[in-house]
C-alpha cells in the first residue's frame, strides 16, 4: 500500500487571493503610493520556494486578474509578473541561498521591474512618490517571507 503525501497546494492559491485582497484595501491618499506590492511578493516567494508549483502561467493568470481588478491596461500586470517569475524561476536556487537582507535587495530590483513596466502603461506624471511602493515592498519582504514560510511548513506545502 502506497501512502500519498498531501501537497496542500490550495494554500498557495489562498495566499494569492489574500494578497489580492490586501491590494484592494482602501488607504488614505497620503499612503496610497506606499502600498507594498503584495501580489508580486507572494508570487516571488512561492516561485522561489516551489518553482514546480508556481510558474509563469500562474503569474500570467494572476496578472490578468490584477489588470481586471485595477482597471488597468489588460496584460500589463500579466506581462510584468510573468517576466519576474521567469527570472525567479531561473535563479531560484541562488535566491534561496541568500541571507534575508540580500533577498530584500533582490526584491527591490524585481518590484522595481514590475512597477516600471506598470508605470510605462500609465499616462501619469511620475514623481518620486510613485516609487515608494518599491521601498515599502523591500522593507516588508522579511515579514512576508517569514509568514509565507511558516504557512508552507505548517501546512506541509510541497
Amino acid at each position: 500500500m502506497v501512502l500519498v503525501k498531501s501537497q496542500h497546494t490550495s494554500v498557495i492559491y489562498i495566499t494569492l487571493l489574500f494578497a489580492i485582497l490586501l491590494t484592494l484595501v482602501p488607504l488614505p491618499d497620503s499612503f496610497r503610493y506606499a502600498r507594498p506590492e503584495w501580489v508580486a511578493m507572494t508570487l516571488i516567494y512561492w516561485a522561489m520556494a516551489l518553482p514546480q508549483r508556481v510558474s509563469i502561467g500562474i503569474a500570467w493568470f494572476t496578472g490578468l486578474v490584477m489588470d481586471v481588478i485595477t482597471g488597468g491596461l489588460l496584460g500589463v500586470h500579466a506581462f510584468a509578473y510573468a517576466l519576474v517569475i521567469y527570472l525567479v524561476g531561473r535563479l531560484h536556487l541562488q535566491l534561496r541561498q541568500y541571507p534575508l537582507w540580500q533577498q530584500a535587495f533582490t526584491i527591490l530590483s524585481l518590484i522595481f521591474l514590475v512597477h516600471f513596466i506598470v508605470m510605462l502603461s500609465a499616462p501619469v506624471n511620475v514623481t518620486w512618490n510613485h516609487w515608494l511602493t518599491v521601498l515599502t515592498s523591500t522593507l516588508v519582504w522579511p515579514f512576508v517571507y517569514a509568514v509565507l514560510r511558516k504557512l508552507r511548513r505548517s501546512f506541509q506545502v510541497s
